[in-house]
């Protein structure tokens, strides 16, 4: 069996329902996946926030004693 998964408007997905429903049984089988409701999203705000407190103990440039110095330093680089 293949899966197809489609977005229709509300306006003919009884239509097309109906369609699915009459094919014989033994070919098709039907499920429906409700559409999350706001409440059931996670803002983006939210996400943000989660992926943070998962890597709070990451602290990036311990060892940078003088930030001046340490940029001066990756700029050499380039040239």
């Amino acid at each position: 069996m293949q899966t197809l998964r489609i977005e229709v408007s509300n306006s003919i997905y009884e239509h097309i329902l109906f369609f699915l429903q009459n094919l014989p049984k033994n070919l098709i089988n039907i499920s429906h996946e409700p559409k999350p409701t706001i409440s059931q999203k996670k803002s983006i705000k939210d996400e943000i926030d989660e992926l943070f407190s998962k890597h709070q103990t990451i602290q990036p440039f311990q060892k940078i004693t003088n930030p001046i110095d340490w940029q001066r330093s990756i700029r050499d680089e380039w040239e």
